[in-house]
């Protein structure tokens, strides 16, 4: 399996031959583990000998665990030499590869792994986050809105100029940058008065109204002498449904897969035997369908009206 969810264990196993492609243990086996943001979260750990040849390695994953693609490097170490086996899994808010393959009509795991399915699917995971958000880059914010102070030396609480703050990461939680990884939902930065930038931390009040805490990465208050603060985060629009961004996400992995697994011939459409012509069929459908979806979670088009999230 080689899709996972947060708490979820991930097993790596791994088996070594020698040359007469008989069992045999080397000297030293041990795992790396490297998160979507290259944090390292297993640092050369010995795995575990189950019998001759045969390794295992438990991992539990964290409740807060990065989605995305994880990497995962072995290496085993004999006298005056060391091989390296690299191999990865993903994490992600569901598991969607069953469905995809239900879609798609691709079945078989020995033509396409469940390895490939869930690359396109964490790639159509990232594409439609895109689609259906507004990035707000480098963005200026507003004073507290309680009290009306502005970056004074010890005022902390701001508001974005474009809420509500989106949850990007898919992670159910709109979260602000801490320092710790690179999942969070909103991000600062500034500069000092002598121009050199720094990473700030973001902790998020009110997501629907844009109320925020900033501060340096020690909690203490923005500088008043500061040159300049930003935030990044995305928009969300009050169209956006979970349940339907994940049916579009299926979609859109199966309709992708489809056209990447499947090779056709170069004949004419009246060459093409029955079951091509339905699968060309099921192919388009699963391209409308996914358009379909993704026109009622998309920020709307209206000119020159106002809209949440667009100022």
């Amino acid at each position: 399996m080689s899709v996972y969810q947060r708490s979820e264990t991930y097993y790596h196993w791994i088996t070594f031959r020698d040359r007469d492609n008989a069992l045999y243990d080397p000297s030293t086996v041990s795992i790396t583990i490297t998160n979507p943001c290259g944090t390292v979260k297993v640092d050369s750990v010995g795995m575990t000998n189950d019998s001759t040849g045969v390794y295992y390695y438990p991992y539990n994953i964290p409740a807060d665990g990065v989605y995305g693609e994880w990497d995962v490097q072995v290496v085993a170490a004999d006298v005056g030499e060391s091989s390296k086996f690299k191999d990865k899994f993903y994490i992600l808010p569901w598991d969607a590869v069953e469905q995809v393959r239900e879609l798609s009509g691709i079945t078989s795991k020995k033509s396409v792994s469940d390895d490939a399915i869930a690359r396109i699917i964490w790639e159509s995971y990232k594409e439609i986050l895109d689609l259906v958000h507004e990035l707000r880059k480098n963005e200026t914010f507003l004073c507290n809105p309680d009290t009306g102070a502005w970056i004074d030396g010890t005022n902390k609480v701001f508001t974005v100029k474009n809420p509500p703050i989106a949850d990007y990461n898919g992670d159910g939680v709109v979260s602000g940058a801490d320092g710790t990884d690179c999942d969070s939902d909103i991000t600062l930065l500034w500069k000092d008065a002598d121009g050199d930038c720094h990473e700030g931390k973001v902790t998020v009040n009110e997501s629907d109204c844009g109320n925020i805490t900033l501060t340096q990465s020690d909690d203490s208050a923005l500088p008043s002498d500061l040159k300049s603060a930003t935030v990044t985060y995305h928009s969300e629009w009050y169209a956006f449904d979970n349940r339907l961004f994940r049916k579009a996400v299926s979609y859109l992995s199966a309709y992708e897969c489809a056209l990447r697994f499947t090779e056709l011939d170069k004949a004419t459409q009246a060459d093409l035997s029955p079951s091509v012509i339905k699968f060309n069929a099921q192919r388009k459908g699963l391209w409308a369908k996914y358009r379909k979806v993704l026109r009622l979670i998309k920020k709307p088009i209206v000119g020159g009206a106002m809209l949440p999230g667009g100022k």
